[in-house]
């Protein structure tokens, strides 16, 4: 392995593979360009591959930058699995009446606890009907335009933790721990789907990271 290959393989770490190959592809021509330049000037072959490898700058600091700008392993996987669940989803029709089925289900049950008088469980079940419906009706939503997937995710954010207040009523405070560790998982993808969002133009992006 040249030194070369050395550079590449540190720019590069944690990178997506379609990345990578973008990187390796407009790096070498960078660097042949830069030693066939130096040589052109007069200097030896060793010199002009230090030189073109110098110009290069450092690798740990180029992975850094590449990551701000292509997208990592992490979040291609990520792309994939969106992609995966949406398609498992949209395909079986059975699956989606359930899945629409299923908030009405919870809501009847809190009716039910609201009249026999269980106060407590009836807004347990009312706040879980709610979150639910907002949830499970999320694919079937027309967003499909960054505006709209901008206003779908505000509502988002303020229906689930309203909710979650809604079912912890008065002990939200004593419970707050359980409410981020519950909300964490979404919020780091979330966090991962709108570095992915910077990342790819809108034309390219798959109908979950609307939402």
């Amino acid at each position: 392995m040249n030194t070369l290959d050395n550079w590449l393989q540190q720019a590069t770490r944690g990178l997506a593979d379609d990345s990578a190959t973008q990187v390796h592809t407009e790096i070498r021509e960078h660097y042949e360009s830069s030693e066939l330049l130096a040589i052109n000037r007069g200097d030896t072959a060793e010199e002009a591959h230090r030189s073109a490898l110098t110009a290069l700058g450092d690798a740990h600091d180029a992975n850094c930058q590449y990551r701000k700008v292509l997208l990592t392993s992490a979040e291609a996987k990520m792309l994939r699995e969106g992609n995966w669940e949406a398609h498992a989803v949209c395909s079986r029709i059975w699956f989606k009446r359930l899945l629409l089925l299923a908030p009405f289900t919870v809501l009847s049950a809190a009716v039910m606890a609201f009249m026999n008088g269980s106060t407590s469980t009836a807004w347990t079940l009312l706040g879980g009907a709610i979150t639910a419906g907002f949830l499970f009706a999320t694919p079937f939503l027309p967003v499909y335009t960054p505006s709209r997937s901008r206003v779908f995710r505000y509502a988002k954010w303020i229906i689930l933790p309203g909710m979650l207040a809604l079912i912890f009523g008065p002990d939200t405070l004593k419970w707050s721990w359980l409410l981020i560790s519950s909300l964490w998982p979404m919020i780091w993808i979330e966090m991962t789907r709108i570095a992915i969002r910077r990342k790819l133009p809108v034309a390219k992006w798959p109908r979950h990271l609307y939402l």
